[in-house]
């Protein structure tokens, strides 16, 4: 009862299946906001002539949270800014320059380290303007008081004369105040850093990397239990793969033949023509896929295929998802040979005679 229920369920909803696996990685995506800024902590920020970026990715969220809110705690000269929920850590802290390496130490040995960007400005230009621009407004100040001992002004030139000499009096403290903090902030580092979850946040770097990369894939597929005057033992045959981000997301589109053919049996399955989108996904302690050689990755294939017999009659659409794991062999910036095995699952009435052992082997190129 609940096979037939389950068949009836994904054959009308296959479709529905797949674009949730289209729109899964999205919604992720989408749960990892950027960090604001706010016009108070821009112009703090830009006082400083050196800036780091970071952004870090844990599985023991708990005890990464701890470390960093320790070490902000010790060594911080000024912490303009810190979020905490139970999934992310943001803050805005003001460090002495020596202390930027024991941040990168720490960071490194908590996860991993998505972002780490540091840009240093001379601010001798900038100190050069602002102090120009406080004796043009010191001059104007003096010129307003000079007209305003005048006598013979009337009400309304006097009103307008003390505008111009509160207006300059206002520049000249906020020009003061740049400066002193351009001197003050003199040795330090402004840090904006993000400690994320990886459990809550698995695409944290909140971006999908699109790629056109097709290739062609060779699938071997050996059933369990086949079974006679129905199915061969084995089908084999290549696919279209064409993988549309670096994550690795991709389409499978492609026939399987039968590796022992039986034309006198009418319905006998002559042909598999599958379709299938599937994803890949690294290991977070094993590389996460950035090596040259021998990547590992857990996947899963979700779409279906068509049934062909020799009758050319009763062919019918199969909804299948496949879980596998994979090795890519060799992955450069233009090519990638991939291989995986996976346990290929029809969900409909005759999963028996048609689930097994499926072996493929892929070469991708970025055309």
């Amino acid at each position: 009862m609940m096979t037939t229920v389950l068949a009836g369920w994904t054959s009308r909803n296959g479709l529905g299946l797949l674009m949730g696996a289209l729109l899964i990685p999205g919604l992720a995506l989408g749960q990892l906001k950027p960090v604001n800024r706010t016009s108070e902590a821009a112009t703090s920020a830009a006082t400083y002539d050196t800036h780091k970026h970071l952004t870090v990715g844990v599985t023991k969220f708990a005890e990464a949270r701890a470390a960093l809110s320790g070490f902000i705690q010790r060594r911080a000269v000024r912490v303009q800014k810190q979020e905490e929920t139970p999934e992310q850590l943001i803050a805005e802290f003001a460090l002495a320059s020596r202390d930027l390496a024991p941040l990168d130490s720490l960071t490194a040995a908590l996860g991993f380290v998505l972002e780490n960007n540091l840009n240093s400005q001379d601010l001798g230009g900038r100190v050069g303007e602002l102090r120009a621009d406080q004796q043009r407004a010191t001059t104007k100040l003096a010129d307003v008081q000079q007209q305003l001992a005048q006598p013979g002004r009337t009400v309304e030139e006097r009103n307008a004369l003390r505008n111009d000499a509160d207006r300059a009096t206002d520049r000249l403290a906020d020009l003061s105040q740049q400066l002193a903090g351009i001197s003050s902030h003199a040795g330090q580092a402004y840090v904006t850093l993000r400690l994320y979850d990886e459990v809550s946040f698995p695409t944290g770097n909140r971006r999908v990397s699109f790629v056109n990369m097709p290739g062609v894939e060779y699938g071997y597929l050996r059933l369990d239990n086949p079974k006679v005057g129905l199915t061969s033992s084995a089908y084999q045959g290549y696919s279209l793969k064409y993988l549309v981000t670096r994550g690795k997301s991709y389409f499978n589109l492609g026939v399987y033949k039968p590796v022992t053919s039986n034309p006198t049996e009418e319905e006998f399955i002559n042909e598999l023509f599958v379709i299938n989108f599937g994803q890949d996904f690294y290991p977070r302690n094993f590389g996460r896929g950035r090596r040259r050689y021998f990547n590992l990755y857990t996947s899963y294939q979700l779409g279906g295929f068509i049934v062909n017999r020799n009758s050319d009659k009763g062919n019918e659409f199969i909804p299948n998802l496949n879980l596998g794991l994979g090795l890519e062999i060799l992955k450069t910036r233009h090519v990638l040979l991939d291989t995986k095995a996976s346990y290929f699952v029809p969900l409909n009435g005759r999963s028996r005679d048609l689930r097994g052992v499926l072996g493929q082997a892929s070469f991708n190129f970025v055309f």
